[in-house]
Order: C-alpha cells, then structure tokens, then sequence
C-alpha cells in the first residue's frame, strides 16, 4: 500500500477517540442476513472482509476490517470500518482510537456476481484531514476479494466465510 509508511501509521492509531461500540453495535445486524456467496443475486447479505496494515512486506501491527449488512432490494445497507490492533492472523478485541467508522450505504450496483457498493460517512467529526467522506467498495465473491481506498491508496481485503 503506498502512502502509509510506520511513521504515518503510528501517528493514525494515535490520534482521535475510540469507538469500540461501532463494531459492537452492528454485531446482531450482521449476524440476521445469510452470508455473501456467489450466487448473491438480490435479498440481503453480510459480509467481512480483512487486510493487515501496513500491507506486505512490511510486517502487520492492525487489521482493517470491513463489515457490511447490504439489501440488494433497496440497494441500502450498513457498512462498518473498525481498524483493530494486531496482526489479520491473531486480530485482538481492541479497536484502534480514532480508525472506526460507520458508513452508510447509498447504491449497491450488481457487476454480474461482484458488487460495486457506494457509502456515506454521516458523522463528518470522526474523520481525519483530507479523509473522504464518500466512500466506494468492490467486492467480488468468486475470487473472495474486495478492494476499497484507504488515505487514497487502494487497499485489497481477503473475504472471510
């Protein structure tokens, strides 16, 4: 991943406020909805998607972790993006201060088997200088990837379940 080095990573997980609850308040939303396969064609699924940070070669401190709720239907949902201290293979409890956000989902557009889903961060006071407040996800569930941007790199998530 370019752009996020071990200096500017430090100084992410440094700043702000935790907001341990996100992750914990999406958790009975995420667990109603069957999980992401590739035969998703309309309804309602949930997936999860991790990546280590900073990206290989550089050895992981945190996970990034993306899950989401998605109505096919309504083309709405519910996304949460909780940065979480430890390795992707060992992820602690512990959610990073400042990295959590909820992101709500304004378009999911159907490629075929893969998803192009377009999000909102609603709550502009937990984002960080030059962070966008729109946000975009791919994810294709035959090759169990998905991508989206991080401090507008692209950043690529191995789909868990």
């Amino acid at each position: 991943m370019k752009g996020l080095n071990r200096r500017r990573f430090l100084q992410l997980t440094g700043t702000g406020s935790i907001v341990a609850a996100t992750a914990g308040a999406a958790g009975p939303l995420l667990a109603a909805a069957p999980r992401l396969t590739t035969a998703s064609k309309q309804g309602t699924f949930t997936f999860r998607a991790v990546a280590g940070l900073p990206s290989k070669p550089m050895p992981a401190y945190a996970t990034y972790v993306l899950e989401g709720h998605v109505d096919l239907t309504a083309r709405t949902g519910v996304i949460t993006k909780t940065v979480f201290a430890g390795d992707a293979q060992a992820t602690s409890t512990v959610a990073l201060p400042g990295l959590s956000r909820i992101i709500r989902i304004t378009d999911v557009e159907n490629l075929g088997g893969s998803f192009r889903i377009a999000g909102v961060i609603d709550d502009r006071s937990q984002l960080q200088r030059g962070e966008s407040r729109t946000v975009d996800v791919f994810i294709d569930p035959a090759q169990h990837i998905a991508r989206t941007k991080l401090l507008n790199s692209e950043l690529l998530l191995r789909l868990e379940g």
